[in-house]
């Protein structure tokens, strides 16, 4: 995994805020002398060259959430109607004057070279325009690039999907710790902690919808913004 500020933000910060409740397990194990030792030995471990047990694990549970936020995404998005760059861009959709959505088309012919279909032929055939249009927004996205403010947009929508997608593991994690403090080690503490993040993640699960809509709706206006300005749009 190459750790830019893409990667920093959108995949392993989102991994350490749902990894959260088993932070508080290992503090709270570093604290009983019974599992001191062992846990010191396991922090001391070394393996494949200088990568430790803890990097091993971040890596691996960041690509779980990014798996399974993905799957968030297909069910609001890809499943219906498709991104929030394709329908915004759709004529059947409000968002935009059907005068921007043509010149958008126009700027598309001119600056890719392909051709999104026109008003008349998208109430004929959508699948075919939704097609032509994700594949405009892929050649959209290698041009505009980081842009202004699209590669923010970008980190934020990134950050609260894998959010969304570490916090069904967080759930799994706390009540895990609820059980540990309340049946097995007697520790209200530990019970507590998990309790008050428990709470938290479901409040993100709770509004996951429109957490994600909303994130990926303002990278999609954002892109299209820079995509139709007149420095992107020079030839």
């Amino acid at each position: 995994m190459k750790f830019d500020s893409y990667t920093t933000y959108a995949r392993i910060l989102p991994a350490l805020i749902s990894a959260a409740p088993l932070f508080v397990l290992w503090f709270f194990l570093l604290r009983d002398p019974d599992w001191k030792d062992l846990l010191n030995f396991l922090i001391s471990l070394k393996f494949i060259g200088s990568l430790s047990l803890a990097v091993a694990f971040l890596y691996f549970y960041a690509q779980f959430n990014r798996i399974t936020s993905k799957c968030f995404q297909h069910r609001y998005f890809n499943a219906h109607r498709g991104l929030p760059t394709t329908y915004f861009m759709l004529y059947e959709d409000p968002t935009y004057s059907v005068d921007y959505k043509d010149k958008f088309r126009e700027r598309v012919r001119n600056r890719l070279n392909l051709h999104p279909l026109d008003a008349v032929a998208e109430g004929l055939d959508p699948y075919e325009a939704r097609k032509r249009l994700n594949e405009s927004f892929d050649q959209i996205r290698l041009l505009v690039g980081k842009g202004k403010l699209v590669f923010n947009h970008n980190i934020w929508y990134g950050f609260a999907r894998n959010l969304i997608g570490g916090c069904l593991y967080a759930v799994l994690f706390c009540i895990l710790n609820i059980l540990l403090g309340w049946r097995i080690f007697h520790a209200p503490a530990l019970t507590i902690a998990s309790c008050c993040l428990l709470v938290v993640y479901l409040a993100i699960l709770t509004f996951h919808k429109q957490i994600l809509i909303q994130n990926a709706e303002a990278y999609a206006r954002q892109i299209i913004a820079e995509f139709m300005s007149a420095h992107i749009s020079r030839d």
